[in-house]
């Protein structure tokens, strides 16, 4: 049966009105970049952007409207394109297994089609000398990559095996998430963590592309104030939590 949907209590109305505030920043910065260009790593680092933008708008209109079980279901939506975008950013040669790992899956679907595994075939050779001419310096490797990658990569390892893996339970069905048992458990967490992740792509999209990114650190410290376990504010020691925390 359907759960009574929880109050929204101080600490919630804190962090829904930070992540109302983050989210606009974040559609500013990236609609700071019309007319502007980035290549390779920073271009997929702004794509990537928007679906965690998306994600939290989202988030934030079903949170607000009370949906508390329903928004859930966008928190691994923001967390994955976190984890790829600056794990892209971070490794040289990992934008080009990304590329590989989906052209892959691609082939998947129509695994005894001639046209198309020649067709493939041609997209793969494309696409190594591309990356030959764009970065002739990266490695340009025909292995696929996971999300457990993307995250170690990113450095985000604990945010994997704590938040990642809590929020993968409401994607896929698992019986505790069906059954309302990790509602508890998550109501308190599920705000900072949408908060985290747009954080996060924002520092990587003032440090990476010619977004416009005014004001960062006060919000990070709203986070802090608003939710301590959700992790420090630069320079400050690290708090256990869901894994999240501002080290990269």
């Amino acid at each position: 049966m359907p759960r009574e949907q929880p109050h929204p209590g101080s600490k919630e109305i804190r962090l829904l009105a930070l992540l109302a505030d983050v989210q606009r920043l974040l559609a500013d910065a990236l609609n700071s970049m019309g007319g502007k260009s980035a290549q390779a790593e920073a271009s997929y680092l702004l794509w990537a952007s928007i679906s965690v933008n998306r994600a939290a708008e989202g988030y934030l209109w079903l949170r607000k409207s009370g949906r508390v079980a329903a928004s859930k279901l966008l928190v691994r939506p923001a967390l994955e394109p976190t984890f790829w975008a600056i794990a892209v950013i971070k490794k040289p040669g990992f934008l080009f297994r990304k590329l590989y790992t989906e052209l892959e899956e691609d082939r998947k679907m129509f695994p005894n089609n001639a046209s198309v595994l020649a067709a493939r075939k041609q997209t793969l050779e494309a696409m190594k000398r591309a990356a030959m001419k764009v970065r002739p310096n990266h490695p340009v490797e025909c292995k696929t990559v996971r999300v457990r990658d993307a995250a170690d990569a990113a450095g985000f390892s604990k945010v994997y095996d704590g938040a990642y893996r809590t929020y993968c339970k409401f994607t896929h069905g698992a019986i505790q998430a069906v059954q309302g048992h990790l509602d508890g458990a998550t109501d308190e967490t599920d705000t900072a963590v949408v908060v985290w992740c747009v954080l996060k792509t924002l520092d990587h999209l003032r440090g990476h592309t010619p977004a416009q990114v005014p004001g960062l650190e006060q919000f990070w410290k709203r986070l802090e104030s608003a939710a301590p376990a959700a992790g420090p504010a630069p320079g400050k020691e690290q708090k256990p939590g869901p894994g999240i925390d501002r080290t990269t």
